[in-house]
C-alpha cells in the first residue's frame, strides 16, 4: 500500500504485531508461522506494508476457517475423532502443537482463549485495510518532513533500549546486546561518526537477532524443548532459557501453568525484547540518523560513582570512591574529569565485563577464590541486580558538552546561582544536623556537631574572625568527611576490624561507639550515603558559593542600591535582602547576538505574552519585596524577645542547673538592655556546651547504673510522707542519676531530646543574622537605622486621625508606648490567675503599691525597683524548682516529722521544693512575660520624656486636667462622624463607658459571692449617676473610677489569699464551714491539689462554675481602658457635647433657618439624584447589549434584593422621619453652642494672658477644667467683640455637611443598620415596655410582677409621657431586684440544696420560685437586658427633657445672644413660691440658738413633717388622676378596632389552646373534648372572662366613659396578673413560664393593655360613626366587612349592644333597619368605586382576564363543591390517612348451629414482607399497613356443650348425610361461611366486616389452608368432669409451627382524628349536609335577583350614604329630634322609588 498508509498507520501495524506476539506466547506452535511472517515482513520496503496487512488478514481468516472446519469434522465424523485419540495420544499431541486440536466445549474460558486472538487479529486487520483505503486519497497533505521530524526520539530510545535487554537477564544471548550497547555508546561518547547505511545495517541485524531470540524463548516453552534441554542444564542456563510456562498433565492440556519460582527479570525479559524489536523497527521506518545532545554533568558522574561504590562494596569499587573524592577536591573538576574519563572508561568496561560474567547463572562453573583471597571482596560475586552504573558514569564523563549561550538560560542560571549563593549555606547547616543525628549516635557524629557548634559560636561572638576562618573551616569539614567515609568503607572488609583493634587497642564495643562497625548492605548505604551527600554539599559551598557568599556578607564594603547595575537594581531595589553582585564569568553575562536574533524570531503573540508575564512578575517581585522589608523590620524589633522567651521556656520545660544559667542571663538582660548582647553571646556558648554534653552522655560507654544512688526509705516516724507518697517520690522510687540534676539524661532519641536547645541555638544565630542583615540593608540605603523602633516610620501622631489604616499603623507602632503600663498590670493579674499560690501574693502587693500612686510620674520613680525585684524573684523561683541534688539522699526539712503540719497540698501552695510535689516550673513563663513587659515599660518611661518620641509618638501624660495651659484641644472633634475612624472613636470614647459597666455587671452576676455583690452595687451606682459622672470635673471622676479599680484588684488578691482554703484545706471546709465555701465561692482553680472525685460531696458541693478570676481580669482590663479614655483629649469632646446638651438654649429663628436650610439641601439633593438617574437611564439605553439569560436573571434577582433593602431602609426612615429631623436640628444647635463657647473661651484666655503680661494683678482663672470648658461666665469688659454669627457657624456647618455626606455615601448595609438604630431610638420607650413584659413572661414571679403593673397603670397612663420619677423607679427597682435575686443565689440557703431543688422541680408554688428567688443558672439574663434598655432610654431622655425645657424657654425669648446671663438664675424665679415643706426644710438649715428651740416647736415640726410626707404621696397621685380625667390638651383617638383585634386573637388562642388551661389536659382538639362533655374549668373561666371583657369594653367605648375605662383598666390589669400568675398555675399545676399558650395569651393581652392605656390617655373620640371597616371603600374593606357579617350572631350582638349603650330615639327594629341599609349602601359604594377605578367603555366586550379570572374561579369552585365528598373521602385516607392496626384478633369457629367449638386469640408481629406474586394487590398498601397476626391454635375457652347437643353432633358427624358447615368468625372483622379451610390473607376495611383477599388466591376458596380440628381433654384436675377444648392446626405443618395459625391482615387507612368530624359523615352524608346546603346558598345568589334590582342597582349612593352618616352624627351630638326626622326621611326614600331614582342619579350628570 502507499507510503502514507505505512507511516500514518504504523502504530496500528505494531498493534497487529503485538496481537500476534501475544497469541504466539499464549497458544500453540501453529502460530509460529504468522509470528515469523510478522517478524520478517516488518523489514520489507515501505510500499509493501499494505500487502503485509492483507496477508495478515488472509492468514488470520484462513486459520479461523481451519478451526471451524476441523472442529466441525471432528464432531461430525467419528472416525477422525477415533483416529486422533484421547488427550494423551501421540496424534493429539502433534495436532495440539500444530494448533488444530480438540476444543474443550465444557470449558468456555479455554474455548474463548483459543479462538478470540485469531478473531481479534482478523477484525483489526480488516479495519486497518478499510481505513487505509479511505486515507490514501489525502496523501498529498503529509510531507516527508513531517515523517522524519519524529525520528530523533526513536533513535535515542532505540539506543537506550540496547542496554536493558543486555542487563535484565545476563546470558549468552543477552551478551550480544550488552556488547553492542557498550560498543555503540563508546563509539558515540568518543565523538566518532557513523554512516546512515551502517546505522541501518546495525538495526536490521539487531532486529533479526531479536526476532530469533524471541523465537528461541517461545520454542523453549514447549514440552519437547524442555525435555531436550532441561531448565537446570548448562546450555539452558548459559543461553538464558527459562521455563516460564510449565508443561501440564496430558489429561488437561489446555491449562496454563505459570512457573512463579523465578525472579521478576525472567518475566520482564520477553517484554523488553519485544519493546526493543518494536523500537528498532520504528527507527528503521523513520530513517533515524544523528546523535542527540545529552549533557550529563560532573555532579551526575560523581553521584553515579557514589551509588556504585555504596551499592557494590568491593575493592574494585573502592578505587572509584578514591577517584571521585580526588576529583571533587580539585578546583578544576571539569578539566580533571575530562582528562581522567578515558581511564575511567577502560576501568569501567573491564569492571562491567567481569561483573557481567559473574552475573550469569554459572555459579558451579565459576571460581570463588584465587589462592587464599576471596573473590567476593573484589566484587566478583553474583549480585541480585548486577553492577552497571559505573559503566554508565564512564560514558557520561566522556559525553559532556556545554550548554548553548541562550539568554534566558543565562538569566535563569544567574538567578539560581544567586539564590544558591545566599541559601546553600543553610542547606549545609541542615546537613550538619542530619549527619550528626541520623541513626545511632557515635563518636564521629559528635565531632561533626562540635565543628558545627564552634562555627556558630564564632559567628555569634566574633563575626570578622569567623569570616576569615570560614574557608579553612570548609576544608577541614571536607577532609574530615573524606576520612570518615574511607574509614567506614574500609572497615567493612573482612580483615580490617582486626587491624583496627590491634592498631588502636580498643575493644569492638569501643570502636562501635566511635562509629566503626560492620554494617549490612542497607545500613552501609545509610551510613555512607548521608556523609557522601554532606561531602557533596560542602564541596559545592567551598568551590562554587563561598566567594559569592563572602562578598554578600561583607558589611564593610556594601554597594549602595543606586550604584548597582540596572538589572540588579530592578531585581532587588529596597528589598532589604542582601543581593549578590556576581562577577564570575557566566553568572551575569549579557545576552549575545545569537540569542537576540532568536528572540526576534519569536512570534509576536508570544512576545506579548512574555512581556505581560514580565510585568506581572515585576509587580509580584515588588510586592514580595515590600513584604520582605516588613518582615525583616518586624524581626529586627522583636527577635530578641523571641529568643529570650523561647530560651526561658526551654529552661522551664526542664529545670536543671545547666538551664539555670539561661534563666539568670535573660532575667538580668531584660531590664538592663546593655547586658542583652552579652547575654546572647553567653547563651550561644552555653547552649553549645549543653548540646555537646547531652550528646556525649548518650554514648554507649556511659552507663548511669554504675554511679546512680539508691536512697533508703525513711522510717514512718522520721517523715510526714504517706506510704503512697513515698513510693512516688523521685528520691525513693528508683535509683537517682546525679546527671539529671545537672540537666543530662539518657534518652531514646537524641534529636528529640536536644531539639529544644537546638532551636534556641538556631534562634540565637538567627538573631545575629537579622541584626547584620538590617545593618547591611541600611548601608545599602545609605542611611542610619531609625532611632525609634517603629514598623511604619511614616505613621506618627500627626497621621493618627487621617483614617482607619493610619490609625491601625500608629497602633502597631506605639501600642506598648501608649498602653504598656496597662499591659503590665494585666500581665500581673495573669500571673496571679495562673498560679494562685503564696508567692503571687507578693505580685499583688506590688500591684496595689503601684496603683495607689495613681500618677504616671510617681509610678515611673519606683518602676526600676520593681523591675529589679521581678528579675531577682524570677531567679529565686527557678532555684526553688531546681532544688537540692537528689543524689545526696537528703529530704527537705518540711518533710521531716515535726509538730508543724506540712502536707503536700500546703507545700505546693507555698511553692516549696519537694521530691514528691515538684514545683510546676512551667507556670514561671507568665512571670517572665511580666518581666519582659515591665522591662519594656521601663524603657518607655525613659523615652517618653525625649523630644523625638513626644513629636512622633505623642505625649504620654495622665494629667487630670489635660487642657491646662492649652488654648485648643489637639484632638479633632469626632462627634459628627466624618469617617469610619470617627465612628470607631464614637464607639470607644462615647459608649465604652456603658460597655464597661455591663462587663462589671456580668463579672458580679456570673460569680455568686460576696465579691460579686460589690461589683453589682458599684455597677448600679455608676449606672444611676453615670451621665452626671461624665460631666463632673476630671479629678472627681478619676477618683471614683480609681476606687472601683482598687476594689477590683482587692477582689483578685483576696481570691488568691483565700485559695489556701480552697486548695489546701478543702476537706476541712466541706466538713465544718460549707457556708464559707458558698459565701466566697471557694474552689481551687489550679489542678493537682486534690482528686475532683474525692471532693464531690452532695451535702456541700463546690461551686466549680463560679470560681476563678477570669471575669475579674476582663473587668480589670475594661476598667483600665476606660480610665485611659477619661484621660484622653478625645473624651473632652464627649464631655463638651454632654454639657452643651445640658445647657443648650436655641432660638426659634435660628432653628427655623436651620430647618429651612436642611429642607433646601434635601430638595437640591433630590433634584440632583433625579437628574443623575435620568442620565444613567439614558446611558443605559444607549449601552444595552444582549447578554445571557442566566446573567440577566441573576442581575434581576440581585436588583430585586437591593430594591428590597432600599425599600426597607426607606420605610424605616419614614417611620423615624420626625425623630431624625428633630435630632438633626438638636445636633446643629449643640454643635453651634460648642463652637460659640469655645470661641468665647479663646478670647477670654487671650484677654487674661494680655492682662497678665501688662502687669495687672487680675488673677487668671483656671480654664483647664473640663467643667469650665463650657462655663457661661461672662468675659471681662475689655474683651473684644465676638465675631458675627455667620462666621461662628461657618466651621460648624462645614462639619455637619461633611458628616452628612459621609453618611449618605455609605453602603446599603450600613444605611439599613442606621435606620434600624433610629427606629430603636425613636421607640425606645416601647422597647423598654416590651423587655419588661418579656422579663415577666420568662420569670413569672412576684418580684418581676411589679414593673409590668406599673407600666400599664402608671407609665402608659402618664400625660403626656412617663415622668422621670417613673423611669428612676423602674431603674432602682430593677437594681434592687437584681441584688435581692443575687443574695438568694448563695448555696448555703436550705432551699437551694440539690435535694430541695429536685424535690420541688415541677411545683409552681415552690416559695423561692414564685417569689423569684430561685437559684438558677441564668437568673438575671433578662434583668440585665431590661436594665440596659432602661438606661439606654434614660440616656435619650436626659437630653430630650433638658432640650425640651430649653426650647420652651427659647420660644418666648428674643433673637439675641447674651453669654453673660447665668443659667442657674432661671431657677430662682420659683424661689418665692415655696411649699410649707420647703420652708420647713429651709428653716432647718438656718442656724439658731438652743434657747429658742422649745418642746412645742419640736411637736410642730414633727406634725409638719408628717403632713408633708402625706402630701408628697397624695398630691402626686391626685395630680396624676386629675391629668388623666381632665387633661387640658387631649388628642382624642380611636384604637378600639385594634383592641377588639387583640381580644379576638386572645379568644382564638383560648379556643385552639384550650388544653393549656386544664389540669393535665392532653386532648387532641376542642371538638372531641366537648363531645365527651368534658370542659376544663380554667378554660371555661377564661372563655367567659374574655367574652365579658369584650362586652364591657364595647359598652365603655360606646358610652365614652374614660373614668370607667380607667377603673376597668386597673381591675383588669390586677385581675389578669393574679389569674395568670397565681390562680391558673394552681389550677393547671403547670408553671406559667412552661405554659407556652398562656404566655402567648398574656403577651397579646399586654398589647391590649397598652392600647387601652393609650385610649385612656388620649380620650375617646367625640364621634363614633359606623363600623371601622367602612371607613374606606376598597376591596380589602369590602371582603373584611363581608366576613364580619358572616360570623354568626356577631352583627346582631354588635347592633343590640350599640342600641343599648347609645342614646337614641329609634326603636330596636328601626336601629336594625338603619344598620342594614348602611351595610347595603356600603357594599354598593364599594362596587361603584371599583367601576370608577376600572371603567368599562360602552359597546366593548368583557376582557378575557375578567371572564376567565372571575368566571373560571366560579366554575372551579362549583366543580369542587360538586365532587368534594368523593375527593375528600378518597384523599383523606390515601394521602393523609393514618394506619389503623388492629389491637387484637379473635377467631371463632362453629360447627353448624352448635356451640362455639373454638375461640382463638392472637399476638401481633412485625409487618409482612412483600413478595412478587402479591404485588398487584399489595401496591395499594404500604409496608406499615400490613400486619401478621399469630393466632394461637388452642382455644381460649373450654367447650361447654350440653350432653344432648353433644350426642346429636356425634350422630351427625358419624352417619348423617347432611353436610355440616364450619363457621369461622373473626371477632369484630367479618362473619362468613367457609368450607373447612382457613383463609390466611384477610383485608380489614374501615367498617366492621373483614373479608379474605380473593386476589391472593388463584382458585378462590379452594386456595384456603387446610386445617385439622382436635378435641383435647384434661383429666388431671380433681374436678368431677373433664375439661375439654378444641385445638386447630394447619394440616401438614411442621411440629414446631403447629401451635400458631398465621394470618396476614391488610389494614385500610382511616381518616386522621382532626378530620374525623367530616369523614364520619361518609359520602352520602357529606352530599346531604354540605353540598346541598352550599348549593342552596349559591342558588340564593343567582336567583331572585330581579326582586332586589331597585335597591342594589343604584348608580350613585353618595347622597344616601351621607344621609346615614348624618343620622350617626346628630345622634352623637345629642340632636335626637333631628335623628328621628332624618330616619323618617330615609324610610320615605326607600318607600318611594321615584325619589330613590332622583337621589341616586350620578352627581356629574
Amino acid at each position: 500500500m502507499c507510503f502514507l498508509c505505512d507511516c500514518g498507520l504504523l502504530n496500528v501495524m505494531f498493534l497487529i504485531l503485538l496481537l500476534c506476539f501475544v497469541k504466539c506466547c499464549c497458544f500453540g506452535l501453529f502460530y509460529l508461522h504468522p509470528l515469523s511472517f510478522c517478524l520478517f515482513s516488518i523489514f520489507s520496503p515501505p510500499g509493501h506494508t499494505g500487502r503485509f496487512i492483507r496477508a495478515v488478514f488472509s492468514t488470520s481468516l484462513l486459520f479461523v476457517l481451519a478451526h471451524i472446519c476441523f472442529q466441525t469434522v471432528l464432531y461430525t465424523y467419528p472416525p477422525l475423532s477415533v483416529a486422533i485419540g484421547d488427550n494423551c495420544s501421540q496424534w493429539d499431541t502433534i495436532t495440539r502443537h500444530i494448533g488444530v486440536s480438540r476444543l474443550p466445549l465444557d470449558d468456555p474460558w479455554s474455548v474463548l482463549r483459543l479462538l478470540c486472538p485469531e478473531l481479534g487479529v482478523c477484525v483489526v486487520a480488516l479495519v486497518i485495510i478499510i481505513l487505509c483505503n479511505r486515507l490514501v486519497r489525502n496523501r498529498q497533505m503529509v510531507t516527508a518532513a513531517n515523517i522524519t521530524s519524529v525520528s530523533l526520539p526513536y533513535c535515542v530510545s532505540g539506543l537506550s533500549l540496547f542496554f536493558f535487554p543486555g542487563i535484565t537477564l545476563p546470558s549468552a544471548f543477552s551478551a550480544i546486546y550488552f556488547l553492542l550497547f557498550i560498543s555503540v555508546c563508546t563509539w558515540w561518547a568518543c565523538h566518532l561518526p557513523i554512516s546512515h547505511l551502517g546505522f541501518n545495517a546495525m538495526c536490521v541485524m539487531v532486529g533479526f537477532f531479536t526476532a530469533g531470540h524471541m523465537v528461541c524463548l517461545y520454542l523453549y516453552q514447549s514440552l519437547l524443548a524442555q525435555a531436550l534441554f532441561p531448565p537446570h542444564s548448562l546450555w539452558a542456563r548459559l543461553f538464558g532459557l527459562k521455563d516460564i510456562i510449565t508443561p501440564g498433565n496430558c489429561s488437561s492440556p489446555y491449562d496454563l501453568n505459570l512457573n512463579d519460582n523465578h525472579d521478576w527479570p525472567v518475566y520482564v525479559n520477553p517484554g523488553i525484547l519485544f519493546l526493543l524489536y518494536i523500537t528498532i523497527a520504528t527507527v528503521l521506518k523513520t530513517s533515524c540518523h544523528g546523535r542527540p545532545n545529552q549533557v550529563p554533568t560532573v555532579s551526575l558522574l560523581v553521584l553515579t560513582k557514589m551509588h556504585t561504590y555504596i551499592t557494590y562494596h568491593s575493592w574494585l569499587t573502592f578505587v572509584l570512591l578514591l577517584w571521585a573524592c580526588l576529583i571533587w577536591i580539585l578546583r578544576a573538576r571539569q578539566q580533571a574529569a575530562t582528562l581522567c574519563s578515558p581511564f575511567i572508561l577502560l576501568y569501567g568496561l573491564a569492571l562491567c565485563c567481569l561483573q557481567y560474567v559473574w552475573a550469569m547463572e554459572l555459579q558451579p562453573e565459576l571460581p570463588t577464590t584465587v589462592g587464599h583471597m576471596s573473590l567476593r571482596q573484589l566484587g566478583l560475586d553474583r549480585a541480585q541486580y548486577p553492577l552497571f552504573l559505573s559503566f554508565l558514569s564512564n560514558l557520561l564523563s566522556l559525553s559532556e558538552e556545554g550548554i548553548g549561550n541562550e539568554s534566558v538560560l543565562k538569566i535563569l542560571g544567574g538567578m539560581v546561582m544567586s539564590c544558591y549563593a545566599k541559601y546553600w549555606i543553610y542547606v549545609c547547616g541542615g546537613m550538619f544536623i542530619m549527619v550528626s543525628f541520623a541513626g545511632k549516635l557515635v563518636g564521629y557524629k559528635i565531632i561533626y556537631m562540635l565543628l558545627f557548634l564552634l562555627c556558630l559560636c564564632l559567628y555569634q561572638v566574633y563575626y570578622s574572625l569567623w569570616r576569615r576562618l570560614l574557608k579553612l573551616f570548609w576544608w577541614l569539614v571536607v577532609a574530615y568527611t573524606m576520612l570518615v567515609l574511607i574509614s567506614i568503607y574500609t572497615y567493612q572488609f573482612e580483615d580490617f576490624p582486626g587491624y583496627w583493634r590491634n592498631f588502636t587497642g580498643l575493644t569492638e564495643e569501643q570502636l562501635a561507639a566511635i562509629g566503626l562497625e560492620t554494617f549490612a548492605l542497607s545500613e552501609l548505604f545509610t551510613s555512607i550515603l548521608i556523609p557522601g551527600f554532606f561531602l557533596l554539599a560542602c564541596i559545592l559551598q567551598l568551590h562554587y558559593f563561598h566567594k559569592p557568599f563572602m562578598r554578600i556578607t561583607d558589611l564593610e564594603h556594601v554597594t549602595p542600591i543606586d550604584k548597582k547595575k540596572p538589572s540588579e537594581t530592578s531585581e532587588g531595589t529596597g528589598s532589604g535582602n542582601i543581593e549578590v553582585n556576581f562577577e564570575e564569568e557566566g553568572l551575569a553575562a549579557d545576552t549575545d547576538e545569537e540569542s537576540e536574533e532568536e528572540v526576534e524570531l519569536m512570534p509576536s503573540k508570544w512576545g506579548l505574552v512574555m512581556d505581560r508575564l514580565l510585568v506581572l512578575s515585576k509587580r509580584f517581585s515588588d510586592s514580595l519585596t515590600k513584604v520582605q522589608v516588613f518582615l525583616w523590620r518586624l524581626l529586627e524589633l522583636h527577635i530578641l524577645k523571641m529568643v529570650a522567651f523561647f530560651s526561658v521556656w526551654v529552661a522551664l520545660e526542664e529545670p536543671s542547673l545547666m538551664n539555670l544559667v539561661l534563666v539568670v542571663l535573660w532575667s538580668l538582660a531584660m531590664p538592663y538592655g546593655r547586658f542583652r548582647p552579652m547575654a546572647s553571646c553567653l547563651s550561644t556558648v552555653w547552649v553549645c556546651v549543653i548540646i555537646v554534653c547531652k550528646m556525649l552522655y548518650q554514648l554507649s560507654v556511659v552507663n548511669p547504673v554504675e554511679y546512680s544512688s539508691n536512697c533508703s526509705l525513711p522510717l514512718s516516724n522520721e517523715t510526714n510522707l504517706l506510704p503512697e507518697e513515698m513510693m512516688n517520690s523521685s528520691l525513693y522510687k528508683e535509683p537517682v542519676d546525679p546527671a539529671k540534676w545537672f540537666g543530662i539524661r539518657k534518652d531514646v532519641t537524641i534529636l528529640g531530646y536536644s531539639k529544644n536547645h537546638l532551636i534556641v541555638l538556631m534562634l540565637l544565630v538567627f538573631e545575629a543574622t537579622v541584626y547584620r542583615h538590617q545593618t547591611h540593608h541600611y548601608r545599602q540605603l545609605q542611611r542610619s537605622p531609625p532611632t525609634i523602633p517603629a514598623l511604619f516610620p511614616a505613621a506618627t501622631r500627626d497621621t493618627l486621625d487621617q483614617g482607619l489604616i493610619p490609625c491601625f499603623k500608629y497602633l502597631l507602632n506605639y501600642t506598648f508606648y501608649k498602653f504598656g503600663l496597662e499591659i503590665c498590670f494585666l500581665m500581673t493579674v495573669n500571673v496571679i490567675g495562673q498560679r494562685m499560690n503564696f508567692l503571687v501574693i507578693i505580685h499583688g502587693c506590688w500591684l496595689v503599691a503601684i496603683l495607689v500612686r495613681r500618677r504616671r510620674a510617681a509610678i515611673a520613680r519606683i518602676w526600676p525597683r520593681y523591675c529589679l525585684f521581678l528579675s531577682i524573684f524570677m531567679i529565686y523561683q527557678y532555684l526553688l524548682c531546681v532544688g537540692i541534688p537528689p543524689a545526696l539522699c537528703i529530704d527537705y526539712p518540711w518533710r521531716w516529722n515535726t509538730p508543724v503540719l506540712m502536707n503536700s497540698a500546703l507545700i505546693k501552695w507555698i511553692y516549696l521544693p519537694d521530691f514528691y510535689t515538684v514545683p510546676n516550673s512551667k507556670n514561671l513563663i507568665a512571670d517572665f512575660v511580666l518581666l519582659m513587659c515591665a522591662s519594656q515599660q521601663w524603657k518607655v518611661f525613659e523615652c517618653e520624656h525625649t523630644e523625638e518620641w513626644m513629636v512622633l509618638a505623642g505625649e504620654n501624660t495622665d494629667d487630670p486636667e489635660p487642657m491646662e495651659g492649652r488654648l485648643f484641644n489637639p484632638a479633632p472633634n469626632f462627634i459628627n462622624c466624618r469617617s469610619y475612624l470617627d465612628m470607631a472613636k464614637v464607639l470607644v470614647f462615647r459608649h465604652l463607658f456603658w460597655f464597661v459597666l455591663s462587663v462589671v455587671f456580668i463579672t458580679g452576676a456570673t460569680r455568686i459571692s460576696v465579691f460579686g455583690l460589690g461589683y453589682l452595687l458599684a455597677c448600679f451606682f455608676f449606672l444611676l449617676f453615670g451621665t452626671r459622672l461624665l460631666v463632673k470635673p476630671s479629678r472627681t471622676r478619676l477618683t471614683m473610677w480609681d476606687c472601683l479599680i482598687i476594689y477590683n484588684v482587692a477582689v483578685i488578691i483576696s481570691k488568691n489569699m483565700l485559695s489556701i482554703l480552697a486548695c489546701v484545706f478543702v476537706f476541712e471546709m466541706q466538713n465544718g464551714f460549707c457556708w464559707v465555701i458558698q459565701l466566697f465561692s471557694l474552689v481551687c482553680t489550679v489542678k493537682g491539689y486534690y482528686d475532683p472525685n474525692e471532693v464531690s460531696d452532695k451535702t456541700c458541693s463546690l461551686p466549680i462554675e463560679e470560681a476563678g478570676i477570669i471575669w475579674d481580669s476582663i473587668c480589670f482590663l475594661c476598667l483600665l481602658l476606660q480610665r485611659r479614655v477619661f484621660l484622653s483629649f478625645y473624651f473632652l469632646h464627649v464631655t463638651a457635647e454632654l454639657q452643651a446638651s445640658a445647657k443648650q438654649l436655641a432660638y426659634q429663628a435660628w432653628v427655623t433657618s436651620v430647618k429651612s436650610a436642611l429642607r433646601e439641601r434635601q430638595r437640591r439633593q433630590r433634584q440632583l439624584r433625579r437628574t443623575e438617574k435620568k442620565e444613567k437611564e439614558r446611558e443605559g439605553k444607549g449601552k444595552q447589549e444582549m447578554v445571557q439569560k442566566i446573567l440577566d436573571i441573576l442581575r434581576f434577582l440581585w436588583a430585586i434584593f437591593l430594591a428590597m433593602v432600599d425599600g426597607l431602609t426607606q420605610w424605616l426612615n419614614l417611620l423615624t422621619k420626625q425623630y431624625r429631623e428633630i435630632s438633626t436640628v438638636l445636633c446643629n444647635e449643640r454643635n453651634a453652642m460648642i463652637h460659640k463657647i469655645q470661641q468665647v473661651k479663646k478670647f477670654f484666655c487671650l484677654d487674661v494672658d494680655n492682662t497678665t503680661v501688662t502687669g495687672q494683678s487680675t488673677p487668671r482663672p483656671k480654664t483647664s477644667s473640663t467643667s469650665n470648658l463650657l462655663s457661661p461666665e461672662p468675659p471681662s469688659s475689655s474683651m473684644e467683640p465676638v465675631p458675627p454669627e455667620s462666621s461662628k457657624h461657618q466651621f460648624s456647618i462645614e462639619e455637619l455637611e461633611q458628616s452628612r455626606q459621609f453618611y449618605d455615601n455609605q453602603n446599603r448595609l450600613l444605611k439599613l443598620l442606621f435606620a434600624m438604630y433610629n427606629l430603636l431610638a425613636a421607640n425606645s420607650e416601647l422597647v423598654c415596655y416590651f423587655i419588661i413584659v418579656l422579663n415577666n413572661v420568662v420569670s413569672a414571679s412576684v418580684i418581676s410582677l411589679v414593673l409590668p403593673i406599673l407600666v400599664f397603670l402608671w407609665a402608659m397612663l402618664a400625660i403626656p409621657r412617663p415622668t422621670k420619677r417613673f423611669w428612676m423607679t423602674a431603674i432602682v427597682y430593677t437594681e434592687v431586684m437584681v441584688v435581692v435575686k443575687y443574695l438568694f443565689q448563695f448555696g448555703f440557703f436550705p432551699w437551694n440544696s440539690a435535694y430541695e431543688m429536685t424535690l420541688n422541680e415541677d411545683k409552681p408554688f415552690f416559695p423561692p420560685r414564685i417569689l423569684g428567688l430561685e437559684k438558677a443558672d441564668n437568673y438575671i439574663r433578662y434583668d440585665l437586658l431590661q436594665l440596659l434598655a432602661l438606661f439606654f432610654h434614660r440616656s435619650l431622655l436626659m437630653v430630650s427633657y433638658k432640650q425640651a425645657h430649653g426650647r420652651m424657654a427659647a420660644i418666648h425669648s428674643k433673637y439675641t445672644l447674651s453669654l453673660g446671663v447665668d443659667i442657674d438664675s432661671c431657677h430662682s424665679i420659683n424661689s418665692t413660691s415655696r411649699t410649707p415643706c420647703q420652708k420647713v426644710g429651709s428653716l432647718k438649715k438656718k442656724p439658731a440658738s438652743r434657747h429658742f428651740i422649745t418642746f412645742s416647736l419640736m411637736q410642730w415640726l414633727l406634725a409638719c413633717c408628717f403632713l408633708c410626707s402625706i402630701q408628697r404621696v397624695y398630691k402626686p397621685a391626685q395630680s396624676f388622676f386629675r391629668d388623666i380625667l381632665h387633661a387640658e390638651y387631649r388628642a382624642a383617638t380611636d384604637v378600639y378596632a385594634l383592641m377588639f383585634l387583640t381580644d379576638v386573637i386572645d379568644f382564638i388562642i383560648i379556643i385552639f389552646g384550650f388544653w393549656a388551661f386544664g389540669k393535665h389536659s392532653a386532648a387532641a382538639d376542642i371538638a372531641s373534648t366537648l363531645s365527651e362533655d368534658q370542659v376544663p374549668e380554667a378554660f371555661l373561666v377564661m372563655l367567659l372572662i374574655q367574652f365579658s371583657t369584650m362586652i364591657i369594653d364595647r359598652a365603655l367605648y360606646l358610652r365614652k366613659a374614660v373614668l370607667g375605662k380607667l377603673i376597668f383598666q386597673v381591675i383588669l390589669v390586677i385581675g389578669i396578673h393574679l389569674w395568670m400568675f397565681f390562680i391558673l398555675p394552681a389550677v393547671t399545676e403547670r408553671m406559667f413560664n412552661q405554659n407556652f399558650v398562656a404566655q402567648l395569651w398574656y403577651f397579646v393581652k399586654c398589647v391590649y393593655f397598652g392600647l387601652s392605656a393609650y385610649q385612656i390617655r388620649c380620650g375617646y373620640p367625640t364621634r363614633i360613626l359606623g363600623n371601622f371597616l367602612t371607613k374606606k371603600y376598597n376591596h380589602l374593606n369590602l371582603f373584611l366587612f363581608q366576613g364580619f357579617r358572616l360570623v354568626p350572631f356577631l352583627v346582631e350582638l354588635r347592633a343590640v349592644m350599640d342600641w343599648v349603650w347609645t342614646d337614641t330615639t329609634l326603636s330596636l327594629s328601626n336601629w336594625m333597619c338603619v344598620e342594614d341599609i348602611y351595610a347595603n349602601i356600603f357594599i354598593i359604594k364599594c362596587s361603584r368605586e371599583t367601576e370608577k377605578k376600572y371603567p368599562q367603555p360602552k359597546g366593548q366586550k368583557k376582557k378575557k382576564i375578567v371572564k376567565y379570572g372571575m368566571g373560571g374561579l366560579i366554575i372551579f369552585f362549583l366543580i369542587c363543591i360538586i365532587w368534594f365528598p368523593l375527593l375528600f373521602i378518597s384523599l383523606v385516607r390515601s394521602v393523609v390517612g393514618v394506619v389503623n392496626h388492629p389491637v387484637d384478633v379473635t377467631v371463632t369457629v362453629k360447627l353448624g348451629g352448635y356451640e362455639v367449638i373454638n375461640i382463638l386469640y392472637s399476638r401481633l408481629l412485625c409487618s409482612y414482607k412483600i413478595g412478587k406474586y402479591t404485588m398487584q394487590f399489595i401496591t395499594l398498601y404500604s409496608y406499615e399497613d400490613i400486619v401478621t397476626a399469630m393466632i394461637e391454635g388452642s382455644s381460649g375457652s373450654v367447650w361447654r356443650i350440653s350432653p344432648p347437643s353433644r350426642q346429636e353432633l356425634i350422630k351427625e358427624l358419624l352417619g348423617s348425610p347432611v353436610d355440616l358447615t364450619l363457621r369461622l368468625m373473626v371477632s369484630g372483622l367479618f362473619h362468613r361461611l367457609v368450607p373447612n379451610m382457613f383463609p390466611n390473607y384477610i383485608r380489614a376495611p374501615n367498617g366492621a366486616e373483614a373479608k379474605p383477599v380473593s386476589q391472593l388466591y388463584k382458585d378462590n376458596e379452594a386456595g384456603y389452608m387446610n386445617i385439622t380440628l382436635s378435641l383435647m381433654s384434661d383429666r388431671s384436675q380433681n374436678n368431677s368432669r373433664n375439661q375439654e377444648w378444641w385445638d386447630i392446626a394447619i394440616a401438614g405443618c411442621a411440629p414446631s409451627s403447629c401451635e400458631v395459625l398465621p394470618m396476614v391482615i391488610f389494614n385500610d387507612k382511616v381518616s386522621p382524628p382532626s378530620l374525623g368530624f367530616l369523614a364520619g359523615y361518609g359520602i352520602m352524608g357529606l352530599y346531604v349536609s354540605v353540598v346541598l346546603v352550599i348549593g342552596k346558598f349559591v342558588r340564593g345568589f343567582f336567583s331572585e335577583i330581579s326582586h332586589s334590582i331597585m335597591f342594589e342597582e343604584l348608580p350613585c349612593v353618595d347622597r344616601i350614604l351621607k344621609l346615614c352618616t348624618d343620622i350617626f352624627l346628630v345622634r352623637e351630638t345629642g340632636e335626637l329630634e333631628l335623628e328621628e326626622e332624618l330616619y323618617a326621611k330615609l324610610i320615605f326614600l326607600y318607600r318611594s322609588p321615584e325619589t330613590m331614582i332622583k337621589w341616586t342619579r350620578d352627581i356629574q350628570s
